[in-house]
């Protein structure tokens, strides 16, 4: 996996040197520590996707910590050991560690499959975090437009009152199924391009949709058409 940074300690020099040139040569940015002192100092400046601690450098107690760490819950720690234990195995993964490897590596490729899925644990996270991040802010917008336009006395996303029914009796606004369907996606986040291949509709129409939404609402975004929806109670949003 080009381009992700993995954190390799290490007590003996040779064996670093190893590891770190057979991981440089596959395309990971490799960082290099020689105690638990360097790795604690340089996980939390640098933010590796892995890291790699041999088992005689305490490897155990420095998972344990990183895992009592909020920052590095989600970062993919490997212990590796000079011997083959079971009860040393047993004891890395109850510390929390992802994987737990025997030196040498004498099979390369296996190591390298091994290090990336450990690697696209974290890049799963960090792209779930990034997901939530964006629906937190989503969220956010929408309650803040519900708020405006609950204001007493303050006009409605159409023009209308309050007190007055937003659809005027007639169906939401004339709003129709397809136009109802592409609303409540929005809804959920959704963006243009993934409603138009969950509605097997081109996005164009997609967005031509969206444009009489708009102006049946009387909004000048989706948000704020999201927001009008939501007030009236033709669509749920959780959260």
């Amino acid at each position: 996996m080009p381009d992700k940074t993995i954190l390799i300690a290490d007590g003996r020099p040779d064996a670093l040197q190893f590891a770190k040139e057979c991981f440089i040569e596959a395309g990971y940015r490799v960082l290099t520590a020689a105690d638990g002192a360097a790795v604690r100092q340089i996980a939390h400046e640098e933010r590796p996707d892995a890291i790699m601690i041999d088992f005689d450098i305490d490897g155990c107690d420095i998972c344990k910590g990183l895992k009592n760490d909020k920052g590095f819950k989600y970062v993919p720690v490997i212990l590796t050991n000079d011997k083959s234990s079971p009860e040393d195995a047993v004891a890395g993964f109850e510390a929390g560690a992802h994987d737990y490897l025997i030196k040498p590596f004498e099979n390369k490729d296996e190591t390298l499959a091994r290090l990336g899925a450990a690697v696209r644990i974290k890049l799963t996270y960090d792209h779930l975090l990034n997901k939530n991040r964006k629906l937190e802010a989503l969220a956010k917008h929408i309650r803040a437009a519900m708020q405006r336009y609950q204001q007493p006395g303050a006009p409605a996303a159409n023009g209308y009152t309050d007190e007055e029914d937003l659809n005027d009796g007639d169906g939401m606004a004339r709003l129709t199924r397809r136009e109802m369907e592409i609303l409540a996606l929005l809804a959920r986040g959704l963006s243009n391009e993934v409603i138009s291949k969950q509605l097997y509709i081109s996005p164009t129409t997609t967005r031509n949709h969206i444009q009489n939404i708009l102006g049946k609402l009387g909004v000048h975004s989706k948000l704020e058409a999201v927001a009008s929806a939501v007030r009236a109670g033709y669509i749920d949003f959780a959260g």
